[in-house]
């Protein structure tokens, strides 16, 4: 299913336009980068038994600019929830979008380039649990990712390169999110199981 989204989102932006470089990444970190739904469901040998549902989409595109040799526009959409029962209810859901740059330093041949780039976004965050409470919040998170690609060679109209990274996240909560639970957040991902579609 994943790999069909992915073939559908390859196929209606090839036939929009086949002058210019593209890039979707497909991501194996945490399966999210195209989409995938979990149901998971734990009998307890003595008290409660443990369910949990998970959702999440996520996909990256980055199209070069016009006039600027190895400077590509990308864009980041997801959305992830996680709802699990185990003794408390709880519900975890995240909805949200960056823009930024992706640059590649060797822009004749980008499918075994050096790459960096930066986002900003903003993300919708709800949590739910203790007692019912619900606290929610607009979170702003800053990404910065360097990686090289490796070209795997052209199937059909698309060429695949391995391209793994390493990438930062800086994340500001917003709202009641921060009043009650978390003021600021980092991640640190080595993410060495990525692919870039460049066609």
């Amino acid at each position: 299913m994943k790999l069909f989204i992915a073939a559908l989102v390859l196929i209606s932006s090839v036939v929009a336009s086949a002058e210019t470089n593209k890039i979707v990444s497909i991501d194996a970190f945490d399966l999210s980068y195209t989409g995938g739904l979990l149901i998971k469901s734990d009998n307890a040998k003595k008290g409660t038994n443990r369910t949990a549902t998970e959702f999440k989409f996520n996909l990256n595109y980055a199209q070069d600019l016009n006039n600027v040799d190895g400077l590509m526009i990308k864009g980041m959409a997801f959305f992830n929830r996680e709802k699990s029962k185990w003794g408390t209810e709880t519900l975890e859901s995240n909805l949200g979008a960056a823009l930024g740059l992706l640059y590649n330093l060797d822009h004749t041949d980008v499918k075994n380039s050096f790459f960096v780039a930066g986002l900003a976004g903003l993300e919708k965050s709800k949590m739910e649990g203790r007692g019912g409470s619900r606290k929610s919040g607009v979170n702003l998170f800053l990404i910065t990712e360097a990686g090289k690609r490796w070209d795997l060679g052209r199937y059909s109209v698309v060429n695949i390169s391995y391209a793994p990274t390493v990438s930062f996240e800086y994340t500001r909560y917003g709202g009641a999110i921060r009043k009650n639970y978390f003021t600021s957040g980092t991640e640190l991902k080595f993410n060495f199981l990525k692919f870039d579609v460049l066609f």
